[in-house]
């Protein structure tokens, strides 16, 4: 089976992310989560990685680490192999826990980090039924939660010495107890109000970050795409996604609205859903052989202010819009069809 890709390079931070097998429970109960953060404290210490953030779900879990050498994969074989075994053996029992192997999504941590943060924190109360709670209780659950960082980074319970809490405090200025505050103030915001959500904004299922950043690095892999060993780590539907051509996507979103290339490509085809389209799809799926200014020239010489506020929209459309959803769905089938 081909394997996702992985960016590693020494101090580079990471958004991690895996499910149960089968969407299975991983955490049913206090003492899973209380093992997989021995887990996680060992194997840190082992291979020098920094624990900035961390949830548990039910099925599920998110860190948000960076790391001081280029180890990551290292560092998630072990500590995920050892967390299993523990865990069967507790248990009396075998096979796999994790759905596959883990995403992990490069973050440019200046940008994104404090968002990302409270993006994870968030979570115990993202579920189907907590939009259905008042403010009060919400608040009341995700300081409660006791397998998420965030009791311990804003002071309500002690903080173990491998939980990097100052990595995001030390961002605002006064003492501890003024960050903290200022802190827990901004990721309850999410709260009372809808915020961004970071993860509508990663490129190719593998980077969060500013433009120049995702250019930078962008560059580096168009470098290694050449490399066939490389190639043969590139799996799935994605091959990576970020080394899509643009004639393709074109192509796809062409043959899902029955236009031609010449009219979705025509830069003044205003409320042309098509176009609209296009744009967020060669956003999505072609920036890593393209920077968006190489995209912009290629999509009718628009800006990359123009591109970017057209990605966002349409982002925010489709998260609003069901059947917009399911035609973008349709268009994207052509693009990642083998």
């Amino acid at each position: 089976m081909s394997r996702p890709l992985r960016i590693e390079y020494a101090g580079a931070c990471y958004h991690v992310i895996n499910r149960g097998n089968r969407r299975q429970t991983i955490f049913g109960t206090e003492s899973d989560g209380e093992l997989f953060l021995e887990k996680l404290q060992e194997f840190s210490a082992v291979y020098d990685v920094r624990v900035i953030c961390y949830c548990l779900m039910n099925n599920h879990f998110h860190l948000y680490i960076k790391t001081a050498d280029a180890n990551l994969s290292r560092f998630m074989q072990s500590f995920l192999t050892s967390f299993t075994i523990s865990k069967n053996r507790r248990d009396a029992s075998s096979g796999h826990l994790f759905q596959g192997r883990y995403k992990a999504i490069l973050v440019e941590d200046a940008a994104y980090g404090l968002e990302l943060s409270r993006y994870i924190h968030l979570n115990p109360v993202r579920t189907q039924g907590g939009a259905e709670m008042g403010t009060a209780v919400r608040r009341r659950l995700l300081r409660g939660f006791r397998l998420s960082s965030y009791p311990s980074i804003i002071g309500l319970r002690s903080c173990p010495k491998w939980l990097e809490r100052t990595f995001l405090l030390d961002r605002y200025p006064g003492n501890l107890q003024a960050r903290q505050s200022v802190y827990a103030k901004y990721v309850e915001e999410g709260l009372r109000k809808d915020i961004d959500d970071p993860m509508k904004s990663v490129v190719a299922s593998t980077i969060l970050g500013t433009e120049p950043f995702v250019d930078r690095m962008r560059r580096g892999l168009v470098r290694l795409a050449d490399n066939l060993n490389l190639r043969g780590e590139l799996g799935g539907h994605a091959r990576l996604a970020a080394w899509i051509p643009l004639d393709k996507v074109v192509l796809a979103v062409s043959k899902s609205y029955g236009s031609t290339a010449s009219d979705i490509l025509r830069k003044h085809s205003r409320n042309n859903e098509a176009r609209q389209v296009l744009l967020y799809l060669a956003c999505k799926y072609c920036r890593g052989r393209n920077s968006m200014s190489e995209l912009g020239e290629q999509l009718g010489h628009i800006t990359v202010g123009a591109l970017s506020c057209g990605r966002f929209n349409m982002a925010k459309r489709i998260s609003k819009d069901k059947s917009l959803g399911k035609r973008v769905e349709n268009a994207e089938n052509y693009i990642i069809k083998k």
